[in-house]
């Protein structure tokens, strides 16, 4: 079975070490750029760049919540969460191998 374009396109982006790293992550439980650069032991701009990538393509989303952590409590922090297309897309590669 040929590996279409669209599929390709997607994997390039899901399989690049850092955002497959942050996939990985995030499948555990929600988390903020803080937390993820911690735990990848990556810079926090790092971290970012790859994250906006995953959800521009539909692999991550976002929304704001109120922080109840000691140091940032009362602030809006960024969680992100993995979306179903991560699966549809491993998936689909499995399919055509």
């Amino acid at each position: 079975m040929r590996i279409g374009d669209d599929l390709l396109r997607e994997a390039h982006v899901l399989l690049h070490p850092i955002r497959f790293r942050i996939v990985e992550l995030l499948t555990e439980k929600p988390m903020h750029i803080n937390e993820i650069s911690k735990a990848l032991g990556e810079e926090r701009r790092l971290v970012s760049y790859h994250l906006l990538t995953l959800e521009e393509h539909g692999f991550l989303s976002s929304k704001y919540e109120i922080s109840e952590q000691p140091k940032s409590k009362g602030k809006a922090i960024r969680k992100y969460e993995v979306t179903e297309k991560v699966g549809e897309v491993i998936l689909k590669l499995k399919m055509s191998i």
